[in-house]
């Protein structure tokens, strides 16, 4: 293999340089048949014979010169494919070669393990068969025993067809066995959190990723929770709750001006530190006071001791 990848490089340097050269020649060459067709369009034809005989001269070299560096440079091309050829056959060679003899390997390896595993389950399988009085033993015994049968079995037909696989592999018969995929699967990073409110106001605020967005008012909007919370303390939104959403949802129709001056900055304004915590829940509950009952008179009748 190193001896066909010097020679490939070797050859692919010479084409390289034939290719340039061959480019320098036929640019000579058509420069000198133009010279020969200007002197036709323009010398004396009758009297100008030998610069004629010169410039014919200089176009035939020129063209000897170019064919001579295609002819050569289509010969290495051709030596260069040979090659690529001969060095991809061994590298597959070798290839082959390697995998069947790790196949050998684990063949081997399958044989001297397999007696020991038949011996070790029948061993196992007649220490639980002198538990027979007890169910599960029983059965566990009985499903080593046909288990060891099978496993036999089945081992026989298999070693023999991939002994016959080593051959087949080594010669290029079978291809080469595919090297196992792993089965990892990405976990996906979890989503930030997030919370839908319906937008008493136009607001703007920036998503997890800081891009601005704009929630248009009597629209739904789904937003980082820090600011759904901040618009549900300020006034802003409400919760998707509110029996206002189902009358005012959508009525705008989509008429927005993301730079109107009302549209509320829920990453500027400032809350007022007047302004008292109030628990979404209790504000979602919308309690409202109860009339107050004028003052009444009630009898008891209590027996006397």
């Amino acid at each position: 293999m190193e001896k066909l990848e010097a020679e490939l490089a070797s050859l692919r340097t010479r084409a390289e340089t034939l290719n340039s050269r061959h480019a320098a020649a036929d640019a000579e060459f058509i420069d000198a048949k133009s010279k020969l067709q200007r002197h036709h369009l323009e010398a004396d034809l009758n009297t100008d014979d030998k610069a004629r005989t010169k410039l014919e001269a200089t176009v035939a070299a020129c063209a000897m010169t170019r064919d001579g560096y295609a002819d050569a440079l289509a010969e290495v091309q051709t030596k260069v494919a040979d090659a690529e050829q001969k060095l991809a056959a061994e590298r597959s060679a070798v290839e082959r070669k390697a995998a069947s003899e790790t196949l050998a390997r684990n063949l081997d390896a399958v044989e001297r393990a397999l007696p020991d595993y038949l011996a070790a389950g029948k061993r196992f399988a007649d220490a639980l068969e002198k538990l027979h009085f007890h169910h599960e033993s029983g059965a566990m015994a009985r499903f080593i025993g046909n288990t060891a049968s099978q496993v036999e079995v089945a081992a026989g037909f298999a070693l023999v067809e991939l002994r016959g696989m080593v051959d087949a592999i080594h010669d290029g018969v079978a291809p080469i066995p595919a090297k196992p995929v792993s089965a990892s699967v990405p976990v996906p990073e979890p989503s930030p959190p997030v919370q839908t409110v319906f937008m008493m106001k136009s607001a703007k605020y920036r998503d997890h990723d800081g891009r601005s967005r704009f929630a248009g008012q009597w629209e739904d909007a789904t937003m980082p929770v820090t600011a759904a919370q901040r618009a549900l303390r300020l006034g802003v939104a409400v919760p998707v709750t509110d029996p206002r959403r189902a009358q005012l949802r959508g009525s705008r129709g989509g008429d927005f001006n993301p730079r109107a001056p009302d549209v509320i900055d829920l990453d500027a304004v400032e809350e007022p530190k007047s302004l008292p915590h109030i628990n979404p829940v209790v504000r979602e509950a919308s309690f409202t006071p109860l009339p107050t009952a004028e003052p009444r008179t009630i009898l008891i009748n209590v027996p006397r001791s």
